[in-house]
């Protein structure tokens, strides 16, 4: 991950390659993903905060034949009562290239 346009007020901060940090409060999250698959089979993108895997806010796309395009695309809030670190982890059993993922976040005033 890296960042395009970084948070002044420090609430929101790139912990390392892999890790966003948030600081107390409500934000809102959007995130893309897109891949090609050599084979036909799946991919599965899950977001970790809060301490814990939230799949209900993942994306799950399945191709129908090999070197096909996936791509998935979610929006939602959440409520990080202490500070947590934001992460997504990919899945998939098949070799993916040409990967991209675009997130925003914002921090939402209470």
């Amino acid at each position: 991950m890296g960042i395009g346009i970084g948070d002044p007020t420090g609430n929101i901060t790139l912990d390392d390659a892999q890790h966003v940090a948030l600081e107390p409060g409500i934000y809102s999250i959007e995130y893309q993903v897109s891949a090609l698959l050599a084979n036909s089979s799946y991919m599965q993108i899950t977001p970790f905060y809060n301490g814990a895997t939230h799949i209900e806010y993942g994306i799950y796309f399945m191709t129908g034949s090999d070197h096909s395009s996936a791509f998935g695309s979610v929006s939602f809030l959440v409520d990080v009562p202490t500070r947590t670190l934001f992460s997504l982890t990919f899945n998939s059993p098949v070799r993916a290239t040409a990967g991209t993922l675009t997130m925003v976040i914002f921090k939402l005033n209470e």
